[in-house]
């Protein structure tokens, strides 16, 4: 599902959820664990910011196929209402995002520990230990090299995969669709008491033509970007196909706020919070990409200058300092985009993901 507006982003709300720490955590542990063996440094480590909420959150389709929301308007309460999913293979590709993200952040980790021990040891000590802890270094910058270099990174779709999914909001031809959408919203603003003069309908249907030749420059520029990104084209699939709840939407905030929006006609519509949630996806998938394309950048630079130890401040650390600073920004971007998700489809894509790199 993919809105032919302007992102809305006033309802992004940012709260504490107890669940999204464990949710967090679920992910780093099962990725490092599944996929790499045993924790290291913070490939689990979680931070104070939680899953966000919204103040109008939209609704997914039930497993049963109903709409799940068990009343009439378009906002309900409920505390368990189901999350807007795509079906699992649409899932997949940004799965291995995530993967190649929890991966790669813990070889940099690795890294990292590897030259700050060589800068608190110095070169003196046993040779052996020496040789052995060179090899070490030589190995995981190999194994970095073969997940950040552009001639040999990895792969997130697959040519069985499906595809980005934007079709025409309109379905119809133009004009008709026009005037199509342009009665739905006078049906729609009868349905809620707004009147309207008679001036803004005669234009509603030359606005509504302005704005799908927007939606088509978007959906132009949109395919070019996805077209020199792997990443975002990944992330997208997932997002254009989403099955929302088109009637309904959760609405978090008191019964005297709810009251008081109705009064002054402020409520948002069931499309409105549906905008804001996609743009909300959208802006952690755009913080993944630059923090991946930033984190390729970086290794190449420091394949230049060979990995040398920065210790001109005396402090110990490393020259891959940055490169881990990059990827656990990637990490927690991509916790956040999967917070949108479902938990038990995110289990079931790292487990197709799983058995992948086992076969």
């Amino acid at each position: 599902v993919m809105l032919p507006f302007p992102p809305l982003s006033f309802l992004l709300l940012a709260c504490s959820s107890d669940s999204g720490t464990s949710r967090r955590a679920f992910l780093g542990t099962t990725c490092a664990t599944i996929f790499i063996g045993p924790p290291t440094i913070a490939i689990a480590q979680q931070d104070d910011n939680n899953r966000d909420l919204y103040l109008a959150r939209p609704m997914g389709i039930a497993k049963d196929g109903t709409n799940g929301d068990g009343g009439n308007g378009d906002s309900v309460s409920s505390t368990n209402p189901p999350l807007p999913s795509a079906p699992l293979e649409y899932l997949l590709p940004a799965a291995r995002v995530g993967v190649y993200i929890y991966q790669t952040l813990a070889l940099a980790e690795d890294l990292s520990l590897l030259l700050s021990n060589k800068n608190n040891n110095g070169e003196e000590g046993d040779t052996n230990k020496i040789k052995t802890s060179q090899q070490k270094k030589e190995a995981t910058i190999e194994k970095l090299n073969n997940l950040l270099s552009s001639s040999t990174k990895p792969s997130f779709i697959t040519p069985n995969d499906p595809t980005v999914t934007r079709g025409d909001p309109y379905t119809l031809p133009p004009l008709v669709g026009e005037l199509s959408a342009a009665k739905r919203k006078q049906i729609e603003r009868k349905q809620r008491s707004i009147e309207v003069g008679l001036t803004p309908q005669l234009f509603e249907v030359g606005e509504l033509m302005g704005e799908r030749r927007s939606w088509n420059r978007l959906v132009k520029a949109e395919k070019a970007r996805e077209d020199a990104s792997e990443v975002r084209r990944a992330m997208n699939i997932y997002t254009t196909n989403l099955n929302f709840n088109p009637n309904k939407y959760v609405y978090s905030g008191s019964k005297e706020e709810k009251s008081k929006m109705i009064r002054e006609d402020k409520l948002p519509s069931t499309t409105t919070v549906i905008r804001s949630d996609l743009d909300a996806r959208d802006l952690y998938r755009n913080a993944v990409q630059t923090s991946l394309e930033d984190s390729c950048a970086e290794f190449v630079y420091l394949e230049k200058v060979g990995f040398v130890v920065d210790d001109d401040e005396g402090g110990g650390g490393s020259s891959v300092d940055d490169l881990v600073g990059l990827l656990r920004d990637a990490r927690v971007a991509i916790d956040k985009w999967f917070s949108f998700i479902p938990e038990e489809d995110i289990r079931a894509a790292l487990e197709v993901v799983r058995r992948e790199q086992a076969s």
